[in-house]
């Protein structure tokens, strides 16, 4: 009887931790450490190892840096890196850069680039980003502004699909938009939106939370992804 009991215990918590990890959802993935295939990636890509440091047409000190790797079809990836001026620099932005790869049994090889697509930052910067699979046909590089202006403060992303052709921005939309307290204003705006999932490639919807909850649709019309009903408007 002890041993029956004892073996039913086991079993009980062997299917409570398989229930958490089937209902954990999976993480949206951001940049890799430097090294290994993502640091030879870089050098091929560049033709310097990484950080690749030089002037840009204006004469900026530029520093490229690797991000990621991210799959884009069979046998090719996509390099994100990261273009950055030093120094803080107030009316400069730094931006993502990215290079489509193919990986053979030699290693990896060119095969086109594309400067400052996207995920332009301030000071200097480029902005954070993360990757997501579950919004277009390919993975969707999703970059955050956060910003404010006065007494108004909002939250900007971009959407930009890395497809087989190329990188696109599929949609640029504003998710969350906050006003201070103002005197006479008994309910300043404050809403914040959460990109979901509806048709894989075909439609999502923001869903928006606060004072004045709404969603905003988004529907695909050739190569990019248009709104339809009420938007956030930011700043």
């Amino acid at each position: 009887m002890r041993m029956t009991a004892r073996l039913a215990r086991i079993a009980a918590t062997a299917a409570v931790i398989a229930a958490a990890a089937c209902s954990q959802k999976p993480a949206a993935h951001g940049p890799q450490r430097a090294s290994g295939p993502l640091q030879d990636a870089f050098k091929i890509a560049f033709g310097k190892p990484p950080p690749y440091a030089t002037l840009d047409d204006d004469g900026d000190h530029v520093v490229y840096s690797p991000q990621a790797l991210v799959d884009v079809g069979p046998g090719v990836v996509a390099l994100v890196s990261k273009e950055e001026i030093p120094g803080g620099c107030k009316a400069c932005a730094g931006s993502l850069t990215i290079a489509y790869l193919k990986r053979g049994p030699a290693g990896f090889s060119r095969t086109r680039s594309w400067p400052e697509v996207g995920g332009k930052g301030r000071y200097g910067a480029a902005l954070p980003w993360t990757v997501r699979s579950d919004l277009d046909d390919g993975p969707t590089l999703v970059t955050r502004d956060d910003h404010k202006e006065g007494g108004c403060a909002a939250t900007m992303e971009e959407l930009i699909t890395l497809r087989p052709t190329g990188p696109v921005k599929i949609a640029t939309l504003v998710t969350a938009t906050k006003y201070d307290p103002q005197p006479g204003l008994k309910n300043p705006p404050d809403i914040t939106g959460r990109i979901t999932p509806l048709v894989r490639g075909q439609r999502f919807v923001v869903v928006f939370t606060g004072t004045d909850p709404f969603r905003q649709v988004f529907r695909r019309e050739g190569d990019v992804f248009a709104s339809y009903g009420p938007a956030a408007t930011g700043c």
